[in-house]
This record gives C-alpha cells, structure tokens and sequence, in this order.
C-alpha cells in the first residue's frame, strides 16, 4: 500500500546556466515571459529592487529604507512641523510601524519629539541637524539613482513616464 515510489516533482528542464545552477534559492523555475506579467508584478520587482539596494547603501550609515523613507517625509513636509499621523498617512504605514521607526530614528539622534499643544496625545516630529546633514550628504546619490533609473529614456519619455505614473497612483487611490 504505502510501496509506491514518489515521482520527482517535473521542473523546467531548459539547457541554460540559469536553470541548471538553479535560482538564487537553488530550484529551477519556468523562463520569465515579460510580455505575460501583470503590470502590479512588474512594479513590485521594481521596488523590490530599488529598496534592496537602497537598504545596501544605508547600511553603512545604520540606516534602513523604511527610515529614510520616514526622514524624506520629514524633509518634503516642509516648515510646518509633522506629527506621526501625517507620517502614517503619507507612508501608508500602521501607527505602531510609525511609532517603531521614530524611536529607531530618535535613538540614532536623526529626529527629535516635541509636545504638540493643540493635542497632548501627539507629537511633532522633526529633523536633527545630524539628519540634516545626512540627507545633504546623500542628495547626490539619490539624485544619481534617479538618473540610473530612466537613463535609456528621451524626456518625452520620462514625461510621458511621470505622467503614467500619476495616473496609475491615482488609479490605487481609488482602490
């Protein structure tokens, strides 16, 4: 009853370097077809990428992207002072998540709290003069990845980019 041999699960079996040393967690996958992908994927593996290698480069500065995420908040808010629920609004982020990478941020003496007196129950979140300094430090790079990231377009293109993107942000919106 319990004699039969189990098959081997039936994988792709295309002769290229890829797929015969396996993926990066060592299984062989089917060829990727990008014309067949749904758009939602292909912006997740954009993101996915651009976030791994943003991680890469802020760890040397004990930062991660999420962090810098909440100090670009911060920095584009402008004079008007911020409170944690401003940041999880524009980041799309849960109050506890907000709550967890301002402690981070404030423990590295990137942000500081200060008493909101319209409100006891929230603060207002600003910048450091040391997260001033490393946002300026790091202006460069971020605007070099920029130009990494549409380095084979015309400005047509970037502008009809800019402008598909728009809309398709205000598609999710409606979500």
């Amino acid at each position: 009853m319990y004699d039969k041999k189990l098959e081997e699960p039936k994988l792709n079996k295309r002769k290229d370097k890829e797929t015969e040393e396996g993926n990066s967690k060592g299984k062989r996958c089917r060829p990727r077809n990008p014309d067949n992908e749904p758009i939602g994927h292909k912006f997740k593996m954009i993101t996915e990428k651009i976030h791994k290698h943003q991680d890469e480069a802020l760890r040397k500065d004990d930062l991660t992207f999420s962090q810098m995420g909440v100090l670009l908040t911060i920095l584009f808010h402008g004079e008007e002072p911020i409170t944690t629920g401003e940041i999880c609004e524009i980041l799309h982020i849960t109050h506890p998540s907000a709550v967890g990478l301002i402690n981070r941020l404030e423990e590295k003496k990137m942000v500081e709290r200060s008493p909101n007196p319209n409100d006891s129950r929230s603060s207002f979140i600003k910048l450091t003069k040391k997260a001033w300094d490393f946002l300026q430090k790091n202006r460069k790079y971020n605007e070099q990845m920029d130009q990494d990231l549409i380095k084979d377009f015309s400005e047509e293109e970037v502008k009809q980019l800019r402008n598909f993107l728009d809309r398709i942000y205000s598609n999710v919106e409606q979500f």
